[in-house]
């Protein structure tokens, strides 16, 4: 599965979201750094905090964990 990180962080808690890259709840295209193919959402999060601190997974689309 591909995964994007949204560059902008929520307001208030300062998380960056991480979707699958055919997540509807997903940022822009402008808005997304590409983490490419990953496992599973915790693999895709650890790629994602090369870049922000504060990750996590959207709920609608980064529910399951890595086997």
């Amino acid at each position: 599965m591909e995964y994007i990180v949204n560059k902008n962080a929520q307001m208030g808690t300062g998380c960056h979201k991480i979707h699958t890259k055919e997540c509807k709840n997903g940022p822009k295209k402008e808005n997304r750094i590409e983490l490419k193919e990953c496992m599973c959402p915790l693999e895709a999060e650890k790629k994602a905090k090369k870049y922000f601190t504060i990750v996590n997974g959207c709920k609608y689309c980064c529910k399951s964990n890595c086997l």
